[in-house]
C-alpha cells in the first residue's frame, strides 16, 4: 500500500491547490473573450499557488538559488506575455518574444556562471532563450487558430513532472505538475461548453514557465538533454502536423485535434519511460 503521508501532499500541491486557485480565479472573474490578461492571471495564480505550497520553506525573498527567482519570473513573465502579444506587428511580436525568453534564461544561468564559466554561461543562456521563443512562438500561433494548446501544454507540463519525480528534482517536478494542473483549469472553465478561448499569451507564458523550469532541471539537478528534446519534440508536434496537412481544412477536425493530441503524447510517454528505466537501473524502483 502507497505511503500516503507522501502521496497526498503531492497531489495537494501539484494537482488539486493549482487547479483549484486557477479555477476560482476565473469563475470569480467571470471572464470573457477578450480578456487575455485574466487568462494569464489565473494559469499564473494556480502555479504560484503549487511554488509556495511546495517550497514554502525553502524559498528566500532575497534570491539565493535559481528557484528564488521564479515567483518574481512569474509576475513579470505574466505581465511581458500579455505586452508581447498585444504587440501589433508579427515581426516585432517575435523580437519581443526573444527578448522576454532570453531575459529569462540568462537569470536561470546566472546563479551557475562561477561553474560554467563566461562563455558557456552565456551560450547555455542563449540556447536557452531562442529554444523558449521558438517555442512560445509556434503555441502563440496554434492558440489563435486551434482550441487544443491548453490540452497538449498540460500534457507535456503533467509528462515532464512526472519524468523529473522519478529521475530529477522532486520538486521541480511538483512545480511541473501545477503548471500542467492550473492549464487544466483552463479546460475545465470551458466544459461543457466554450466560454472563452485560451488566448495566444497564456500559451506564451505556460511555454516559458515550462522552458524555465527544465532549464533549471538540466542545470542544477542533471535533467538529461535527450529527455529536453523529447519534450521539445512534443510542443513542435501540434505545428509540425498542422504544417504537414497543409492550409486545407480536414473533414474532421476532432480527428485532427485527436491526432495532434496522440502525436504529442508519444515523445511524452517516451520520456516518461526512459526516465522510468533510469530509475530502475539505479535501483530506486
Amino acid at each position: 500500500m502507497p505511503d500516503l503521508s507522501f502521496v497526498l501532499p503531492l497531489v495537494l500541491q501539484s494537482a488539486l491547490l493549482p487547479f483549484a486557485v486557477a479555477l476560482a480565479l476565473l469563475v470569480a472573474g467571470r471572464v470573457r473573450p477578450g480578456a487575455p490578461a485574466a487568462v494569464v492571471a489565473a494559469v499564473a495564480a494556480g502555479f504560484l499557488a503549487s511554488y509556495f505550497a511546495t517550497l514554502h520553506a525553502q524559498w528566500s525573498l532575497l534570491p539565493r538559488v535559481a528557484l528564488d527567482w521564479l515567483p518574481l519570473m512569474v509576475v513579470a513573465g505574466a505581465a511581458a506575455a500579455v505586452a508581447v502579444e498585444n504587440v501589433r506587428t508579427a515581426a516585432a511580436r517575435r523580437l519581443a518574444r526573444a527578448a522576454v525568453s532570453l531575459a529569462a534564461a540568462a537569470l536561470v544561468v546566472w546563479p551557475a556562471l562561477g561553474s560554467l564559466g563566461a562563455t558557456k554561461a552565456a551560450l547555455a543562456a542563449v540556447a536557452t532563450g531562442l529554444l523558449i521563443a521558438a517555442a512560445w512562438s509556434v503555441k502563440a500561433h496554434a492558440a489563435a487558430r486551434r482550441p487544443t494548446p491548453p490540452l497538449l501544454l498540460a500534457v507535456v507540463a503533467g509528462g515532464a513532472g512526472l519524468a523529473l519525480m522519478l529521475d530529477s528534482s522532486q520538486s521541480i517536478g511538483q512545480l511541473s505538475g501545477g503548471l500542467a494542473s492550473a492549464l487544466a483549469a483552463c479546460l475545465a472553465f470551458n466544459v461543457p461548453r466554450r466560454r472563452v478561448p485560451f488566448p495566444p499569451a497564456a500559451a506564451g507564458f505556460a511555454v516559458l514557465m515550462l522552458g524555465v523550469l527544465l532549464a533549471n532541471a538540466h542545470l542544477y539537478a542533471g535533467f538529461s538533454l535527450g529527455y529536453v528534446a523529447l519534450l521539445a519534440a512534443a510542443l513542435a508536434a501540434d505545428p509540425l502536423w498542422s504544417l504537414l496537412r497543409g492550409a486545407r481544412a480536414p473533414d474532421n477536425q476532432v480527428a485532427a485535434w485527436a491526432t495532434a493530441a496522440v502525436l504529442t503524447a508519444i515523445p511524452v510517454a517516451a520520456t516518461i519511460g526512459l526516465a522510468v528505466k533510469a530509475a530502475q537501473d539505479a535501483g530506486g524502483y
